[in-house]
């Protein structure tokens, strides 16, 4: 890897997960300008409950 270090499956997975995550809201940032306002703040909803998650996530990891 070009970091250095090797990841176990975990590790492999949530960077994985990570990716997708970030496709994911990509497509959600260029579909919600297609949208009118009501549907755009859905949109937005919905991406920061995705956000918060896994920045939840990553704070909860960082405990450990």
């Amino acid at each position: 890897m070009a970091w250095g270090g090797s990841l176990n499956k975990e590790g492999s997975n949530h960077l994985r997960n990570l990716r997708e995550v970030d496709n994911i809201l990509k497509f959600l940032e260029g579909f919600k300008r297609k949208l009118n306002e009501k549907e755009k703040q859905k949109i937005a909803d919905a991406i920061n409950i995705i956000v918060n998650h896994y920045s939840k996530e990553k704070k909860d990891e960082n405990k450990t």
